[in-house]
């Protein structure tokens, strides 16, 4: 006897998928009719019948701003993976293209915070590159299989390796805006109304913790041995940007991590000081292939995003 065959569920339409994998990649409707050579408010429209399609909300609207509902973060990275290989695939069936592939390494937090967000602007720019982006194995595993590029967070560039700082690392409070109005939190005094956030990472363990640095600075005693704190462990340093967007706390935050949500409004920070982390994000190849056309490509378009971290810090740098 045949097992029964279940059959597929009716799919949405392609144009409202890409208009929601637009909107949800870019974090604004006009930025995704742009890119899809539509007006604002057919981006709109498609979202709206997408909602209605799937009976779930995917967006909540605000004045100069859209943000993902969870229903929405769930969907948006396998559209996001689906797009993208669908791109690749026809790119490599066209005549004249021969498509090379460049594989990327590094941690889940700098992959999903700073390298997915913006990764569309270099496949649009390269689309004759594959990009596989990979973590496991960790970044050190720089052999002739290995990957072609990782990027760290570390103390010092390898020197076993050609690197490139990418971005030199700042502490930042940070909260949401809600929370600090809900709690009446203004100043480094006001801490103590609610918890602290913040990473556990055994890369610094010579050195204070970073809560016990900041508080240092700003002359306050030790925040990091409060029985509220909520600690991360490294490798879930963007859940601490998470938590802090949600309202959970105030956290002193990567400002590579953080980037997204300063930018658009989930995050704001509220005082200073802004302190150095002591350690920096660094593009690395093996020696030698630095020069590769494709290598090169992605160093030099990764410089130029990198540029506005620099923007951010000299910024906070100055509060």
């Amino acid at each position: 006897m045949k097992a029964a065959i279940m059959p597929l569920s009716r799919l949405p339409s392609l144009s409202s998928l890409r208009a929601f994998e637009a909107a949800a990649r870019r974090g604004s409707f006009k930025a995704a009719a742009t890119e899809l050579h539509v007006t604002a408010g057919a981006v709109s429209q498609q979202i709206k019948g997408l909602e209605a399609d799937l009976g779930v909300i995917l967006f909540t609207r605000k004045i100069r701003a859209v943000h993902l509902t969870p229903h929405g973060q769930a969907l948006q990275p396998v559209l996001s993976d689906a797009f993208l290989a669908i791109r690749q695939a026809v790119d490599a069936i066209r005549p004249g293209k021969t498509p090379t592939r460049l594989r990327i390494n590094s941690s889940g937090p700098i992959i999903g915070k700073w390298l997915l967000p913006r990764l569309h602007r270099f496949t649009e720019l390269r689309p004759d590159i594959f990009v596989n982006i990979e973590t496991e194995g960790g970044v050190n595993a720089m052999t002739e299989d290995g990957p072609d590029i990782v990027i760290r967070y570390a103390h010092a560039a390898p020197s076993d390796l050609h690197s490139i700082k990418l971005h030199t690392e700042l502490l930042i409070p940070v909260a949401s805006p809600q929370l600090l109005a809900a709690r009446g939190i203004r100043s480094p005094d006001d801490l103590h109304k609610a918890p602290i956030l913040h990473v556990a990472n055994p890369m610094r363990k010579r050195q204070r913790p970073a809560w016990a640095r900041w508080s240092n600075v700003a002359g306050l005693a030790d925040q990091s041995t409060r029985q509220d704190s909520v600690m991360f462990q490294p490798l879930a340093a963007d859940q601490v940007v998470d938590a802090a967007a949600s309202g959970v706390g105030i956290a002193l935050a990567q400002s590579l991590l953080a980037h997204g949500a300063l930018s658009d409004g989930r995050l704001t920070c509220p005082f200073g000081p802004v302190i150095p982390s002591g350690l920096s994000y660094y593009l690395c190849c093996r020696p030698g292939r630095e020069t590769v056309p494709d290598i090169a490509a992605f160093f030099d378009w990764a410089m130029h995003e990198a540029a506005v971290l620099t923007t951010l810090n000299a910024l906070h740098s100055e509060s």
